[in-house]
């Protein structure tokens, strides 16, 4: 007998996972919007803009770390996105690799998780 989530639990996380794809679809929108900043300004149409080469340079270094933060928070959407479906389809809680159980610990700290500890090592 397979055990599976109850479904009160599979709504908490089914809530967890919705909740933190809003927060990083706003995290998103914010740091686009960075982006599309830093790029007016660094393109000169503002004249209070600076273009000392140090300047420009932490402006690059800025916005190349925003678009590594951006491609993290799209990669963690995906996951959410992937658990969701996963809840969807009665396959959430199990690892894609062992097809165990995932502790419900686990679960709480990383509600996204595709596999169960001793797997993901």
């Amino acid at each position: 007998m397979v055990k599976k989530l109850k479904k009160a639990e599979l709504k908490r996380f089914e809530k967890l996972l919705i909740d933190e794809r809003q927060k990083i679809l706003r995290e998103l929108e914010y740091e686009n919007d960075q982006i599309a900043r830093t790029q007016l300004e660094a393109s000169g149409d503002l004249a209070a803009y600076s273009n000392h080469m140090a300047d420009q340079g932490t402006e690059t270094e800025r916005r190349e770390l925003t678009s590594q933060i951006i491609s993290t928070r799209r990669d963690t959407l995906f996951e959410i996105d992937h658990a969701l479906r996963k809840i969807t389809q009665g396959t959430y809680g199990f690892c894609e690799q062992c097809e165990k159980m995932i502790p419900k610990r686990r679960l709480k700290f990383l509600p996204q998780a595709r596999l169960c500890i001793n797997c993901s090592q």
